[in-house]
């Protein structure tokens, strides 16, 4: 019998948000844009979603059904830093962790029954202590695989702690609506409210031949998770292939020391990732969109990888001003990548060793975690406060950047 932990953030970016300011609690609140704008809403409060608002509806159609609500455009950087910090958590309870999205993990800790004595206790451990070290509240659901753990989640939400205990998957599958199962779309759902099925427990009077020949080889998939079938193992995440940071400016940039204090802090952001994954780098890429919305990039091999944010930074200014001073168009975007990485970092047979970099990186993390990201700034970023004044609580310069990892 595994234990399976479901750990979802509620309204992550709105949760955020209202953190960060106060007064917008107990408001609706839209994030993703502005209602005059083209976009789509990346996610909503609870207060909205009264009014019929949801994740990926249009700003314009969320602003004529709740005109009172509070439109922010978000900011990205500032949502994956909780993440970070999120998944950070996680990973001190069980090392079978999946990542499904940038609010919401799946937890195996079958593996460490010697460590904790309750399953449940440390599970409701788990969520305090996310509450505690983020000021986000996340809602948990316990179950002997996937589907059983997602859907106690729903049954939590919001702020909520549910566990189907070993023995009551039936008790507890038998009213749970069509519409919760993960794999029930909106076309399904018709068709199954047309044959009078309205929970799970109708929908157990069908054979599994019948769903087949409703639903083809997805009926087989209906039948079993709406029995609580489901041996999917977790697939936790691997080495990735690369980690890249991006800013897309609300107007054309031109200015050459701006444009390098802005890679700079992309420079900074992404060697942030690649020290708390301990990982290096035998690629750096630096990305530039210009206003006429061509693409360029240019890369460089390394037979050492790098991770020293100086490095990286000299590298990538290199290569951008080999990009874009030919040009002098203005930019739309700038980026950095870095790729081809390791976590063990090798040695040339004339390089001499040491772990200063790697020491100063850790103190600089550490100072960071505890003010906020502007509280340590190289001088090329200094400009961006000037410029963008770092809101230290948030840990951002930019509200209008992009991030992609």
């Amino acid at each position: 019998m595994r234990f399976i932990v479901h750990v979802d953030i509620d309204a992550f970016f709105a949760a955020v948000e209202v953190l960060l300011n106060p007064a917008l609690a107990g408001k609706p609140l839209i994030v993703g844009g502005l209602p005059h704008e083209r976009g789509v809403a990346s996610t909503c409060s609870y207060e909205a979603r009264r009014f019929g608002v949801h994740s990926g509806m249009a700003l314009r159609t969320a602003f004529k059904l709740c005109p009172q609500a509070v439109f922010v455009r978000g900011n990205s950087q500032l949502y994956q830093t909780f993440s970070e910090r999120f998944f950070r958590i996680l990973r001190d309870y069980s090392p079978d962790v999946e990542e499904t999205s940038i609010d919401e993990a799946y937890l195996d800790l079958t593996r460490c029954r010697p460590i904790y004595p309750s399953f449940s206790a440390a599970a409701r451990e788990m969520k305090a202590r996310v509450e505690r070290e983020t000021g986000l509240s996340v809602s948990v659901g316990v179950g002997p695989n996937k589907i059983l753990a997602k859907l106690a989640t729903r049954k939590a939400k919001p702020g909520g702690y549910f566990e189907i205990e070993p023995g009551r998957e039936e008790k507890f599958l038998r009213d749970v609506g069509i519409e919760s199962l993960p794999g029930i779309g909106p076309k399904t759902q018709v068709l199954l409210r047309m044959l009078n099925i309205h929970k799970l427990g109708e929908l157990w009077g069908l054979p599994r031949p019948t769903l087949r020949g409703i639903f083809g080889l997805g009926g087989d998939d209906i039948y079993l998770q709406s029995r609580g079938i489901d041996s999917r193992p977790l697939t936790t995440s691997g080495l990735p292939k690369s980690v890249s940071r991006e800013t897309t400016f609300l107007q054309d940039l031109w200015d050459r020391r701006l444009l390098l204090a802005h890679l700079a802090y992309l420079c900074d952001r992404l060697t942030l990732a690649l020290r708390r994954d301990h990982l290096y780098a035998h690629v750096i890429e630096v990305k530039a969109r210009y206003a006429d919305f061509k693409t360029e990039g240019r890369r460089r091999l390394f037979l050492t990888p790098r991770q020293e944010m100086a490095d990286i930074y000299k590298i990538a200014e290199e290569l951008f001003l080999g990009l874009w001073e030919g040009s002098r168009l203005a930019l739309r975007l700038v980026g950095v990548k870095a790729s081809d990485l390791v976590q063990v970092r090798p040695l040339s047979l004339f390089e001499s060793w040491s772990d200063r970099h790697e020491r100063l990186g850790s103190a600089v993390d550490r100072v960071r975690d505890k003010y906020g990201f502007g509280a340590v700034l190289t001088g090329r970023e200094k400009m961006l406060d000037e410029v963008y004044p770092f809101e230290r609580k948030r840990g951002f310069v930019l509200k209008t950047a992009s991030l992609t990892k």
